[in-house]
């Protein structure tokens, strides 16, 4: 079984790595479009990033979820 701490901590490993694909994403966008000139390749990353971000907020929101019941479920042993 799984403690509060080692369920957050994966949860946030989660949202740090998935985090981490639209970050790059928005990068390579930038290189492409303003270093290179390449609005085809910028305009696929930015595609990317995009949907880098809509992980990105669903892991921002499953770790509200775990933050949540981790909450709970400490308030329920204090009592």
């Amino acid at each position: 079984m799984k403690t509060n701490g080692e369920i957050l901590r994966a949860a946030l490993d989660r949202l740090v790595r998935n985090g981490e694909i639209p970050y790059q994403a928005n990068r390579r966008a930038v290189r492409d479009l303003d270093i290179y000139n390449d609005a085809e390749e910028g305009r696929q990353e930015l595609i990317v990033m995009l949907e880098g971000l809509d992980i990105f907020i669903a892991d921002m929101e499953a770790f509200e979820n775990v933050a949540g019941l981790v909450a709970r479920q400490t308030s329920a042993a204090l009592r």
